[in-house]
């Protein structure tokens, strides 16, 4: 008999957001994928709810521009490597 016990996980998410340089939020998230700094997030299903709590590094930041819409951006991040492991809030 065998036991498997899963030691690596891995997770990313993808989200667009509004193209907004007086936003603080967005201006971190650009910060961190121009500088390669890790950002920390969380991920949740509602505002308190539960959901992914990590370090992430954005591996995607690509400017979309609609001809009739807002300037939004496509954003990529994924769980990264530091001193904080990332853990699930909530629930």
């Amino acid at each position: 008999m065998r036991a498997t016990v899963a030691t690596l996980k891995e997770a990313s998410v993808e989200f667009e957001m509004v193209w907004d340089t007086a936003d603080a939020g967005f201006t971190a998230i650009k910060n961190a994928f121009f500088q390669n700094d890790p950002i920390g997030l969380q991920i949740l299903d509602d505002t308190g709810g539960q959901g992914l709590q990590a370090d992430f590094s954005i591996t995607n930041f690509s400017r979309n521009e609609a001809l009739e819409e807002a300037i939004t951006v496509s954003v990529t991040a994924k769980v990264t490597y530091s001193a904080t492991a990332p853990s699930w809030i909530g629930g």
